[in-house]
């Protein structure tokens, strides 16, 4: 009796070489049968004509069904041992057993290994089966699930299982996941025939350097670096099967079968109290060990005590995502599975993310995510966000949060011109180079605006009260009775109350130029002194502080900060104890005037 899994392989008369995984049939060994059928084609469901369909027939059947496979041959066995009217009533009972199953419409082939009858048959079903098969997908992200590991004399290390999502090619590393180990390909066999790369669908033997075979067991998964990681948590549709004994409900301890690994859950039904023989729902599932599991695939669910198979589904999460609300989580969890590859690329782009990171989440080969995209940007449903994607949902919502934070900083501190944009960024909880493109974005559709290094929304205007008004047009009073040797800022605050604060507002309304943090002068009395220092270098080659300050009317103490806000404009430049024009007299003034008021608000 077979109690664990077989392999074997066959050359079809077309020449296509078939790879075959035997799995137990006795109830007892459920559990091996599970991870050797996960990754199959079609399967050839055996019933011997002496014995009809039996118990674990049955349980396979619905296994079958749960795993979405949905092609198959019927192998009616032992022919030579009935006669022809034992065997018409099993071929019925069989077919009565068949019912609403994918293997309804399979055909039925009788045969004798003894006599070696019906064989030629078997095989051309088999054949016909699998021509109609759909093309394995290529993700570019390879996955083998392991289901043997060995040592061999002369080889070292070797795993074998069936090859998923993307290829595999001798010298490639590979990760061994769960876990933080990793190997590298030293060989590959498929049917004892050694390859340099294994395509997807394949029976692939691996050897490998770099890791004992006390390392690795049936469950763990090798993959490539960075492309498949660890979870603890599956979200999934849980559909339960017919006649099962008990409800599911929250907290059951269940028993998971994912790829060739299994391992305990507790489960968290999201919708209802329960689910119901028959019935489908919501749920997720606390694993007490982590498994490596992909959006897409399709798990086995069974209770371990009474032993049944209760039911299964098709992973639609396995980024460990809790919703604060369980309807929040389904929410989420029915726009990932949504039917279209482009509505579960939308869904995916929640967040910022890049398309790889969105399409695993999506479960999307190569070629769905490039239409996807494609589609989503055309009609304006996906923003592109520097190395990343966002819905436009998802961008307005962010862009409602940015204006509401400005909104409200903007009524805290009206003298302010806005925040700054790293206050922002903490906000919107992205990468600067995203944050970057978001606000571009905002500033280019014109919901915020660029006043330096803040940011602000468009209506907003740094606002003078009454009172702060007053007490500015007796402090410009004193700036302009002396305008190229004013009052000191520490000054202005003792005598008229304008602080730091009022003197950033005056200066970004155009009313004041500061200078460093110890200079404020009226802005036609920098535009006086910069005229006469141009002018005076227009026709002499060099100035003094000496001659500036003498040709101004002010003093050394007003003239260096004077000076120094020339060179920082690239006006002049120091050489010396003499300043130089940098650049024509012309250029001189305009970048003058564009220095003097920056700070003015566009259309004032």
């Amino acid at each position: 009796m077979t109690i664990d899994l077989g392999f074997a392989w066959a050359t079809l008369a077309d020449g296509t070489d078939v790879g075959i995984v035997d799995v137990p049939g006795h109830q007892d060994f459920i559990r091996n049968m599970l991870a050797g059928i996960g990754g199959i084609d079609a399967v050839v469901l055996v019933v011997a004509l002496d014995e009809s369909v039996m118990p674990q027939t049955r349980e396979h059947l619905a296994i079958l069904s749960l795993l979405g496979i949905d092609r198959g041959v019927v192998a009616l066995t032992k022919r030579d041992l009935v006669d022809d009217d034992w065997a018409a009533l099993v071929r019925d009972e069989t077919r009565v057993a068949l019912r609403g199953t994918p293997l309804e419409r399979a055909p039925f082939v009788e045969v004798s290994a003894t006599k070696r009858a019906g064989l030629d048959e078997l095989r051309a079903a088999i054949s016909s089966v699998l021509g109609a098969a759909p093309e394995r997908r290529d993700t570019g992200r390879p996955r083998l699930p392991i289901d043997r590991a060995f040592t061999m004399t002369g080889f070292g290390t070797v795993v074998t299982g069936t090859l998923r999502d993307g290829s595999l090619a001798i010298g490639d590393e590979v990760a061994i996941v769960p876990g933080d180990r990793r190997a590298r390909i030293r060989g590959l066999q498929t049917h004892r025939r050694a390859i340099e790369v294994a395509r997807p669908g394949s029976r692939v033997a691996v050897n490998l350097s770099g890791i004992d075979k006390d390392q690795l067991r049936r469950g763990l998964v090798l993959a490539r670096p960075g492309t498949l990681a660890p979870t603890s948590l599956l979200s999934l549709r849980l559909a339960v099967l017919e006649g099962v004994s008990a409800t599911v409900t929250n907290d059951d301890a269940l028993k998971i079968h994912v790829g060739t690994d299994e391992v305990m859950a507790r489960v968290s039904v999201l919708e209802t109290a329960g689910i119901a023989a028959g019935q489908e729902g919501w749920v997720q599932l606390h694993l007490a060990q982590p498994v490596a599991a992909a959006v897409g695939d399709r798990l086995v669910v069974r209770r371990p005590s009474p032993s049944e198979t209760i039911g299964g589904g098709v992973v639609a999460d396995v980024s460990g995502e809790r919703g604060k609300r369980r309807a929040d989580a389904v929410a989420r969890l029915e726009r990932r599975t949504a039917p279209s590859p482009a509505a579960r690329l939308l869904a995916s782009f929640d967040v910022a993310r890049t398309l790889d990171e969105a399409a695993e989440r999506g479960g999307l080969d190569t070629a769905e995510r490039a239409a996807a995209i494609a589609a989503l940007l055309s009609a304006g449903d996906a923003l592109a966000i520097a190395d990343a994607y966002l819905s436009r949902d998802s961008f307005e919502a962010l862009a409602v949060k940015v204006e509401r934070m400005l909104a409200m900083a903007h009524r805290r501190e009206p003298l302010r011109p806005g925040l700054a944009r790293e206050e922002l960024r903490a906000v919107a909880s992205l990468a600067p180079k995203r944050w970057q493109a978001v606000l571009a974005r905002l500033v280019a559709e014109g919901r915020v605006i660029e006043r330096g290094t803040s940011l602000a929304l468009p209506a907003h205007r740094p606002t003078l009260s009454a009172l702060q008004e007053a007490s500015w047009q007796r402090a410009r009073a004193a700036l302009a009775a002396a305008p190229l040797q004013p009052p000191a800022p520490s000054a202005l605050e003792i005598e008229y109350g304008i602080d730091r604060a009022l003197l950033v507002a005056l200066a970004d309304r155009g009313d004041l130029v500061r200078i460093g943090t110890d200079a404020v002068f009226l802005p036609d009395a920098v535009a006086s002194f910069a005229t006469r220092v141009i002018d005076e270098l227009a026709s002499a080659t060099s100035i003094t502080v000496a001659r500036a300050r003498d040709l101004t009317g002010s003093s050394r103490k007003h003239v260096l900060p004077l000076l120094g806000f020339l060179d920082d404009q690239g006006i002049t430049r120091r050489v010396g104890d003499e300043r130089v024009l940098l650049v024509g007299p012309a250029e001189a003034h305009e970048r003058l005037a564009r220095a003097i008021h920056k700070g003015v608000p566009p259309g004032e």
